[in-house]
């Protein structure tokens, strides 16, 4: 399993932790004219992106964070690039109704893009209208000055405004009936434009459009372009797995499917079930619907009370696969385990010290369904 692979799952996991801990909801006042309601933002993401993240209510996800036991532990992932940059320009404004900006949020989405995914590789995409739009731009001038003016840069017969944030950083921003897309990175907005110009969008692309069904209000999903774990990747670009973020007090999960060709998804089968067993204090690793449900079933039964053992005890016996590892001792050696862990897990070691890490990923009919649950230890 080449390394490159194994980031780009981990850069996207991050992401997820991004946008739970933020209010990345300032750019939008969403009840916009009717003909702006059947929008569908995935129309102009690119569709070579590595990954995608949808909503309808980021405000709602960031208000639930905010009361749960590990929030805190979190917080610091939003402390960075284009995240810093709302955080401290916007949202101080749009919570004014003097503005007249509304920060319900009806949809939003953020396109993850390489080389590294970061949060200076994406877009975020927000349904806006133009009085909306004014609205912002006007409200932001009077926060930054009136250095705070765009150029504007022509692409394709497309204006893309050039916003200055400091002395040597600028926001790159593209604009519609009905829609804006930001990024740091103006080769990014381009992209942008290109997929609308050119039908290349990720609307276009099969796979994801199998994966990406309707929501229920007040969802957040990931949308990874890779298998649902680095070990069972083998490079295949037909293959997108589905992660909605779930929260509770002592708990986050992500659960969802993976969607691939027949010939992927045969492949990631194969590597699933070669997956060679380990077994210790803070790791284990377990491939086979018979060896998942003996081990579960004796650890049922044993009159050890750890945590690690309930977390083990509480995964599926018809699980095709199980792993479950303390992040606080899997962090001293993360090198040793690429294939299982997220490469974000093991950059950021200290974040996740506190959590038990259970994953457990079952084979179902031709596709293969998966659930990632972090168990807050303090």
């Amino acid at each position: 399993m080449g390394y490159r692979t194994v980031a780009k799952f981990g850069v996207l996991l991050s992401v997820i932790l991004f946008c739970i801990g933020v209010g990345l909801y300032g750019f939008a006042r969403l009840n916009a004219a009717d003909k702006d309601k059947d929008i569908d933002l995935v129309s102009w993401v690119p569709d070579d992106c590595i990954g995608v993240m949808e909503t309808d209510n980021i405000d709602f996800f960031m208000n639930a964070f905010s009361r749960m036991a590990y929030a805190a532990q979190l917080d610091t992932l939003h402390r960075v690039g284009l995240i810093k940059t709302i955080l401290n320009d916007i949202i101080p404004y749009i919570s004014s109704s003097d503005h007249g900006i509304s920060n319900e949020v009806n949809q939003m989405m953020v396109s993850f893009h390489a080389p590294s995914g970061s949060s200076r590789d994406l877009v975020a995409y927000f349904r806006l209208g133009k009085p909306e739009r004014k609205k912002l731009l006007k409200a932001i001038r009077e926060h930054r000055g009136k250095e705070f003016i765009p150029r504007e840069e022509g692409y394709r017969g497309r204006t893309i405004e050039i916003f200055p944030i400091d002395s040597s950083d600028f926001l790159s921003v593209y604009s519609g009936d009905g829609f804006l897309a930001i990024s740091y990175q103006k080769r990014l907005i381009e992209r942008v434009i290109d997929a609308e110009k050119d039908g290349t969008s990720l609307k276009e692309d099969v796979v994801f459009a199998s994966v990406r069904q309707p929501k229920s209000a007040n969802f957040l999903t990931l949308y990874a372009h890779s298998s649902s774990i680095p070990a069972i990747d083998g490079g295949e670009k037909e293959c997108w797995s589905e992660f909605d973020i779930h929260m509770n007090s002592e708990v986050f999960y992500l659960s969802g499917v993976m969607h691939a060709s027949d010939v992927c998804m045969q492949r990631a089968v194969d590597h699933l079930r070669a997956i060679p067993s380990i077994s210790g204090d803070s790791l284990l690793v377990l491939s086979g619907q018979a060896k998942v449900d003996s081990c579960i079933s004796k650890r049922v039964a044993s009159s050890r009370t750890s945590l690690f053992d309930e977390c083990v005890s509480n995964l599926s016996r018809d699980a095709s696969y199980i792993m479950v590892a303390d992040m606080d001792k899997i962090a001293q050696k993360p090198e040793y385990y690429y294939s299982y862990l997220p490469s974000f897990l093991q950059r950021h070691p200290d974040l996740f010290r506190p959590f038990i890490l259970s994953v457990q990923i079952t084979e179902v009919e031709d596709r293969l369904s998966h659930i990632f649950v972090f168990t807050y230890k303090e």
